[in-house]
């Protein structure tokens, strides 16, 4: 299944829009010219993407075969000819040298046994670097482990010194506090830590040993309201008797002689003051003014006033326990307690004060009503204070003394102590409860930082066990792979052979290295390989690669890039010879090269396998053989890459020379450019005839443009020119947006000047040269 013909390159590298247009098909034998630059690579990759089945990077690529179209994208999906491709990739690919690892360095040749070793490589890059992480992993685990220990024994301990004195906590290690941490870390509802006021009464109820109960303190059963309607009935009551006006006159004086008749017995007949008898009629007539109802009002009066002098002598009657004497977490309580119950005593002291004064006066005036108010304190109070509120709620039948602000002090007095009580009884229940919240609080505080060593931890784990599950197949899949290149590793021998006829001789040679092979020059390890080396050692492979059974020559196609790269003269012959040898059963061949050289040797054989022996190359009458020149153009600004028929100056003669020489005269003959692709690869051109022109003319001055001008004759000014020219405009790598056209609009005259000189150093030369051409 041979290719007759690219049709299509669009979008592909150097190759714009590039169609088959008026070529020969191709055949064969097909060799392809082109200097760097113009596209060699680029149609050698090609293939090389059919080769591997991969679709190339382009927007369009289409290729007449003998049995249909094939299209780019199709590369990797239906049916394709057999081909191999030598270019700069299969050596990339065929070619590995381990680095780093020894020395003298080990290569590996063979695609699959280079790809192979690769991935080895990488697989002990790899082995190497998860063993490196697994170490510093482990180092970080244990470090964090280590702390993350000391961190729960650290907390133990300060819970056991908290929570000393209960037989649970004497011994909490950090077994504890981490089962304490597991448990807290479960809940899904965080857990808030103590307020200070709490905080501090748990840990005054853990403190010390239970105190002594203490009696319940206790109060007078003070009926106020009783004592008021009391009050105010006998302050209301008016004696009705036959009265002697001047005692009700004088409360003084009646009062003064109610104790003279109280003084005198029924047997007393003199007065025991002036000692002078009594008249019985006056001691009959006294006895009417105080009579018996008098009598008794008098006693009412007299047990109230000693009631009220009672009460105001200890208003609150009471036992009120030391404040030492709770525990002291019930102080502030007790404080406020104490303070509520002072203050209410201090209302009921003023208010039995002016009861007092109301009997006493009373007592003084038994024939009138009295108003007690009139005898209550009289201050400026405001009607919300205390005091005001007091009376309000006495008067208004209110008999609790608790009423004046809503509950009642001596009962919270009462609360505090049954409290204090309660405490006693359950200190030990208690304290543990206290233990227990404590405990508790100290694990939240410590929750934050726990979940955070605690995850550092996990990853740290976590990272430890995907390195370690990483690695441990790679031992076995580095064994797998360098079993499996083992298989493929050729006895050096035969390659040694195989080098010394591909090159002419034995400098380079193989020995064999585990799985790989040290190249040695001569006695010594071949340390760095030229690129050129490295070239012939992979094209030496390749060619011995066409042998495989994998691969039908007869039937394959075989495209070949420049493979004699640096080689001298002796081994370019001889690697053109291996290859001949190799490649010629194949049913098609493509060779790509920009070494005239190589290319006039291949031409040669191509000329004679075609039958064309000295005939010139009839592109219309061949059909086994083709030659074809890349050549490079302008479009839109950009270089682009063209396919045409061998100039037949190239085929014609032997040297590249006679071609230049016919390019230059062509310039030089040419009117000012019309366009950029008219001139652009001149100077490419001047410059390639110029220094083949000065290596036979000045041979010793190779290598300086400038220096080798000097030795010919010729006008200075028209040799300034020419260098300027070369070295301005030769070598570009790509055209610049900004390049303007009369730049190189110089090109014709100095194409001119060139000629010039070259007829005057060598005026036979020229002329041999102008009548070929």
């Amino acid at each position: 299944m041979a290719i007759r013909q690219i049709t299509k390159l669009q979008g592909y590298r150097i190759f714009r829009h590039f169609k088959w247009d008026g070529l020969p098909d191709f055949g064969r034998y097909n060799l392809i010219y082109g200097w760097n630059g113009a596209g060699k690579t680029s149609l050698s990759t090609l293939f090389r993407f059919m080769q591997r089945g991969e679709a190339p990077d382009a927007v369009s690529v289409e290729l007449l075969l003998e049995n249909g179209v094939l299209k780019g994208t199709d590369f990797g999906s239906v049916s394709r000819p057999q081909i191999r491709v030598f270019n700069r990739d299969f050596v990339d690919r065929n070619i590995f040298e381990v680095p780093g690892h020894e020395l003298p360095p080990v290569f590996y040749l063979g695609e699959d046994s280079s790809s192979k070793q690769k991935q080895v490589a990488e697989l002990l890059q790899l082995q190497d670097e998860l063993r490196k992480q697994i170490s510093s992993t482990t180092k970080r685990l244990d470090t964090a482990t280590t702390e993350f220990n000391s961190f729960c024994t650290n907390q133990a301990r300060s819970i056991r010194n908290l929570l000393l004195g209960d037989a649970r906590y004497n011994n909490y290690e950090a077994p504890k506090f981490k089962e304490l941490m597991r448990r807290l870390a479960s809940i899904k509802v965080e857990t808030a830590q103590l307020d200070k006021t709490e905080r501090e009464r748990l840990e005054d109820a853990i403190k010390g040993k239970a105190m002594p109960k203490l009696p319940q303190p206790t109060s007078e059963n003070i009926q106020l309201v009783e004592l008021t309607n009391a009050v105010n009935a006998e302050l209301q009551v008016t004696v009705v008797s036959s009265t002697i006006e001047k005692l009700v006159q004088s409360p003084g004086l009646a009062d003064w002689v109610e104790r003279g008749m109280h003084l005198h017995g029924e047997s007393d007949t003199h007065c025991q003051f002036c000692d002078q008898p009594l008249p019985l009629l006056r001691l009959e007539t006294l006895a009417a003014h105080f009579n018996d109802d008098f009598k008794a009002h008098q006693e009412r009066l007299q047990k109230l006033r000693d009631t009220v002098g009672s009460l105001r002598s200890e208003a609150l009657a009471k036992t009120i326990p030391e404040r030492s004497a709770l525990y002291p977490h019930l102080h502030t309580e007790f404080d406020a307690a104490v303070g509520q119950l002072k203050s209410q005593a201090l209302y009921v002291e003023l208010y039995l004060k002016g009861v007092q004064r109301a009997l006493e006066e009373k007592v003084k005036e038994p024939f009138r009503s009295l108003e007690l108010a009139n005898y209550l304190p009289r201050f400026d109070f405001p009607t919300d204070s205390g005091f005001a509120k007091f009376f309000e709620l006495i008067l208004n039948g209110v008999s609790a003394i608790s009423a004046l602000s809503g509950f009642s002090a001596v009962q919270r007095l009462l609360d505090v102590v049954q409290k204090h009580n309660d405490h006693t009884d359950n200190f030990d229940a208690a304290a543990a409860t206290a233990r227990e919240a404590l405990e508790l609080d100290e694990g939240v505080k410590a929750l934050d930082e726990w979940r955070s060593r605690s995850a550092a931890i996990a990853d740290f784990t976590a990272a430890l066990e995907e390195a370690s599950d990483r690695l441990k197949p790679i031992a076995g899949q580095v064994g797998d792979l360098q079993r499996e290149i083992k298989q493929h590793l050729k006895p050096a021998e035969e390659l040694n052979r195989e080098m010394t006829a591909y090159l002419g001789r034995g400098e380079l040679h193989f020995e064999v290295k585990d799985t790989g092979y040290t190249i040695m020059r001569g006695s010594l390890p071949a340390m760095h390989l030229s690129d050129g080396e490295r070239t012939a050692i992979a094209f030496m492979y390749f060619l011995k690669t066409l042998s495989d059974a994998a691969f039908d020559l007869e039937n394959g196609i075989v495209v070949i890039d420049d493979p004699v790269s640096s080689l001298d003269a002796n081994s370019l012959y001889c690697a053109f010879g291996y290859m001949k040898t190799r490649t010629k059963d194949a049913k098609q061949i493509f060779i790509l090269t920009h070494n005239f050289g190589f290319f006039r040797q291949v031409k040669n054989w191509f000329n004679y396998a075609g039958n064309l022996r000295n005939n010139p190359y009839d592109p219309s009458k061949s059909k086994t053989t083709h030659f074809y020149m890349l050549a490079p153009t302008i479009e839109d600004g950009q270089r682009s890459a063209t396919l045409r028929t061998l100039d037949p100056l190239l085929h014609e003669y032997e040297s590249e020379y006679h071609y230049l020489f016919r390019c230059i005269t062509d310039g030089a003959k040419a009117a000012a450019p019309k366009s950029l692709a008219e001139v652009y690869g001149l100077p490419n051109i001047a410059r390639r005839l110029l220094e083949s022109f000065l290596s036979f003319r000045v041979p010793g001055r190779a290598g300086n443009l400038a220096h080798q001008l000097e030795a010919l004759e010729g006008d200075a000014a028209a040799k300034a020119r020419i260098v300027r020219f070369l070295h301005t405009h030769s070598h570009m790598e790509q055209v610049e947006p900004d390049h303007d056209l009369s730049v190189l609009s110089e090109a014709p005259a100095v194409l001119t000047d060139l000629l010039g000189l070259i007829q005057a150093n060598d005026k036979h030369h020229y002329e041999a040269m102008m009548k070929i051409i």
